[in-house]
């Protein structure tokens, strides 16, 4: 065990560690009042994903390179699973979504995990040829291996995990590189699927109501522009200093909705203020490129790639949920890393930094 520990990488490690102890003070803030400790059922989750973290870590990744195939492939069964058979849950608020596998008392979000997985496929698959050798048949294949995944998850519905697929795609660019045409062609393709998908009900009547809302930040405060509306207050009420720990009165008298989850950041901002924000974000900083510095001395062109796809995927998930807190983005339910409640998100995304700790060990031995 203390060999294993010893080969993960402390300068990922640190900010991970700080993160963590941050997002379980403002869980403990968050739960107070509802009469959950959802800080301790947190706190469960990070151990198991670190002694998971840890053994996965200590292997080389291409192991798990090499079953790439095998595993989307698993990870698209249990999608069909969750869409297609009584298996699939709808738990929470989630408007009718089918998002969890059920097993007896247990359940889990595969969405979470395929995320990942895909991202595991991608990479292997473009890691095995040279720039030259990617064409217009090797980048159908990357999309189409993306597109499969989100489209099963957003028929569950839950559109902002399907859109949380969508980061694996940059990898595409940073090998072939951006030109004009292919950047023309990609916002007019984007721009005529939104409009069929607008048009046919492609998107759901709620999702539609979440993008006229935001469009509209100031109508229907009471009622559709509740949530949002209420974050904002909460995280104007931090002002430099924040109100402390446990001080927020929007989070304390329970004016913010889902603060576990989705407006965690306006939980942490509210009492720890602007320099808290600060902190957070130079933490979360700090940990996207400690993995962007993984990817560049990584020793394969597959490990470069999963790292680069990682610190985006990550990066995705940090930047809708602060903008969406903040009125920036339409509201939609996408994790806050380290922050946010919840255990398949948690189990995932540490399972993605552990393939990223076995990269960064490669480059140091090799």
């Amino acid at each position: 065990m203390k060999e294993r520990i010893q080969r993960l990488d402390y300068s990922l490690l640190f900010p991970m560690l700080l993160l963590m102890g941050l997002g379980l003070l403002t869980l403990y803030s968050a739960g107070k009042n509802l009469n959950s400790n959802f800080w301790i059922k947190q706190f469960v989750f990070f151990c198991m994903s670190l002694s998971l973290m840890t053994i996965i870590a200590s292997r080389s990744p291409m192991q798990f390179f090499q079953k790439s195939l095998s595993l989307y492939s698993i990870g698209i069964f249990l999608l069909l699973l969750v869409a297609f058979t009584p298996l699939g849950l709808k738990l929470g608020a989630g408007e009718g979504a089918r998002r969890w596998l059920g097993v007896g008392s247990y359940s889990f979000q595969p969405s979470e995990l395929v995320k990942w997985i895909t991202l595991l496929f991608v990479a292997d698959f473009l890691g095995r040829r040279t720039s030259d050798q990617i064409g217009l048949p090797e980048i159908l294949v990357v999309i189409s291996a993306v597109i499969l995944p989100a489209a099963i998850v957003a028929k569950q519905p839950d559109l902002g995990m399907a859109i949380s697929f969508m980061p694996i795609l940059i990898l595409i660019p940073i090998i072939k590189g951006l030109n004009w045409k292919w950047v023309l062609a990609s916002i007019l393709a984007i721009g005529m699927v939104g409009t069929v998908a607008w048009k046919t009900n492609l998107i759901a009547y709620h999702q539609k109501q979440r993008i006229i809302n935001w469009l509209n930040p100031t109508s229907d405060l009471k009622g559709k522009n509740y949530q949002t509306n209420q974050a904002k207050i909460a995280i104007g009420a931090g002002n430099v200093f924040g109100q402390g720990l446990t001080g927020g009165t929007q989070t304390q008298l329970n004016y913010l909705p889902i603060k576990t989850t989705d407006f965690i950041f306006a939980v942490w901002s509210e009492e720890r203020g602007f320099f808290g924000v600060l902190l957070a974000l130079g933490l979360f900083g700090l940990f996207l490129s400690r993995i962007l510095a993984v990817s560049r001395n990584a020793k394969t062109l597959t490990e470069s790639y999963f790292c680069t796809g990682a610190a985006a995927l990550l990066g995705l998930n940090i930047f809708v949920n602060i903008a969406m807190a903040i009125g920036s983005l339409p509201n939609k339910g996408i994790v806050l890393p380290f922050f946010s409640y919840g255990g398949s998100s948690v189990i995932s995304y540490f399972l993605g930094i552990a393939i990223v700790m076995g990269v960064a060990h490669r480059a140091k031995i090799l």
